[in-house]
């Protein structure tokens, strides 16, 4: 009754104030903006006949807080936590262009793909993305470790000195492809893992904790030249692997609550909040752990100096790049560790999931695996996986349905026309993937897992509706790691196990990426 008597007065007093209206009346906001100033001689008819950048349709605006008291306890309407839900209203409310403001900072959000090329053909040779203000923060802060603050920070040409020293290795099918047996061992480990854990009902408790091992066990091994042993059997809640795990999850949880463009009002810059502590906590915890190997990588590679015949492991062919300096190289290990335990654990499960919904599909995966390797002994090849055709399609088709990042953001050096409307230099750009995969201008069937679309010669979705990576040179400089961990690990699992789901239909909750909103209590039942 209280929570209601407060509601009341506080929509009185903002109706009062014309700033709270009814959501399906579309307000548009006319106050005059400076940032159009710089764009009124233009002469090409396409910007002058272009619609005025205030005139994008938006949510009721607040002082201060802008548009972020949708969020807010009691007045709001959507949930932090459920981004992908908000966008969804939003669309159906206000069209495939919206503007937001949070605080000081002004944004607009796409879920047109036509608007996205457009983004992504102008953002030049250093594309500008929304700063991770609170790594830089951390960062900046602890000079003794990080004397750059990393790729998955920096902007202009010191990102892009840092990205194309890097990118060779991380991004050389053949540097990647010489992990194919080691990938393979960690998930037969994983698949081990699967017979020794699984109870009764022949699920996994805690499923999603133990892909947290795989992935941290398969990008250690990449990342830190070793086996940190995450897949062993009881393993101690104060060893390296654990607490790496416990660290990058609560960071990007503190991340949500800490960054500006999750619709957050940063007061951690001007005092530390006790979030900020506890990300700074957690961030010394992680990079002390990453680190400690690092340095025991140096030391290896500095024996090997001389021997010309032996093979450099990825992480020492970047510490003896010429022109990269050990601080890049061991940042860009660290961004690799913290980056690849959530994301390809997440993509995982949800990719076991959707073949779980879909026998049939599964079956068909089954039949490829089984046909290229009629034996569970039999190890996959660069031959064999360059054929693993369906799986890479099943692995596709989750990512459409079940994306793990939501979308991309830029900030454009120049003036762009998108959905009609003029967009200033230095608006933050969001385009929202997760919308325009779910799009059925896009997709055919969108809601439905099908595999096939991406086989398909004549399939003729829109090319860029479909980025889970990202775009050019600002994309993920892990995903080839990524799909050789996914596809060594799902081949293994599929060749030993049909897996089912008898639980309620699992959708996405938003951290800082997409994960399941639910337990994954998926079936294992050995083929």
């Amino acid at each position: 009754m209280r929570k209601m008597q407060k509601y009341n007065v506080f929509r009185s007093i903002l109706s009062k104030n014309r700033y709270l209206d009814i959501f399906e009346k579309n307000v548009k906001n006319r106050t005059t903006s400076t940032i159009t100033a710089n764009v009124g001689t233009r002469k090409d008819s396409l910007w002058e006949t272009a619609k005025p950048f205030e005139d994008i349709p938006h949510l009721t605006m607040l002082p201060i807080i802008g548009t972020a008291w949708v969020f807010l306890p009691i007045i709001g309407r959507y949930k932090m936590d459920k981004l992908h839900l908000a966008a969804r209203h939003k669309r159906q409310l206000l069209g495939d262009i919206i503007r937001e403001k949070f605080g000081h900072l002004n944004m607009v959000a796409s879920f047109n793909p036509d608007d996205m090329e457009t983004v992504f053909r102008n953002e030049g040779p250093y594309p500008n993305r929304s700063e991770f203000s609170t790594m830089k923060a951390y960062r900046e802060s602890r000079k003794e470790w990080y004397k750059t603050t990393g790729i998955m920070v920096l902007q202009g040409n010191e990102w892009h000195d840092l990205r194309s020293k890097t990118q060779k290795h991380l991004l050389k099918p053949k540097a990647i492809q010489a992990y194919l047996g080691a990938m393979q061992d960690v998930a037969r480990d994983f698949v081990q893992k699967i017979y020794e854990t699984r109870d009764s009902n022949k699920e996994v408790p805690n499923l999603l904790g133990e892909l947290y091992k795989w992935a941290l066990e398969s990008v250690a091994f990449v990342g830190l030249d070793t086996r940190l042993g995450c897949l062993k059997t009881n393993l101690p809640p104060d060893s390296d692997g654990m607490k790496m795990i416990r660290s990058v999850q609560t960071q990007f949880e503190c991340m949500n609550k800490l960054e500006a463009f999750s619709g957050n009002i940063q007061f951690w810059k001007y005092f530390p909040t006790p979030t900020w502590k506890k990300f700074t906590r957690e961030c010394d915890i992680f990079t002390e752990i990453a680190f400690k190997y690092i340095y025991r990588a140096l030391e290896e590679l500095k024996k090997k100096e001389g021997n010309e015949d032996e093979e450099l492991t990825l992480l020492q062919g970047m510490l003896s790049t010429e022109g990269l300096d050990a601080s890049g190289a061991m940042v860009t290990v660290a961004d690799m560790l913290m980056a690849g335990i959530d994301t390809t654990s997440h993509s995982v499960g949800f990719l076991l999931y959707n073949l779980a919904k879909n026998p049939d599909k599964q079956q068909i995966l089954y039949e490829e695996i089984s046909k290229l390797l009629p034996s569970k002994n039999l190890r996959i090849t660069p031959k064999v996986f360059s054929e693993l055709k369906y799986l890479k399609s099943c692995m596709k088709e989750s990512q459409r349905t079940h994306p793990i990042v939501g979308g991309s953001a830029r900030q454009l050096e120049r003036d762009v026309i998108l959905s009609g409307y003029k967009v200033p230099a230095g608006t933050l750009i969001a385009v929202v993937h997760q919308e325009i995969c779910r799009d059925e201008k896009c997709f055919k069937n969108p809601e439905k897992f099908l595999p096939e679309r991406w086989l398909e010669k004549e399939d003729k979705h829109h090319p860029y509706a479909f980025l889970p990576f990202g775009f050019g040179t600002r994309s993920c400089i892990g995903r080839r790691l990524a799909e050789l961990e996914i596809i060594s690990l799902m081949t293994e699992i599929i060749r030993n196990f049909k897996v089912e789901y008898h639980y309620e239909d699992i959708d996405m909750l938003t951290r800082m990426i997409n994960v399941p909103d639910k337990p994954l209590r998926i079936n294992f039942i050995e083929r």
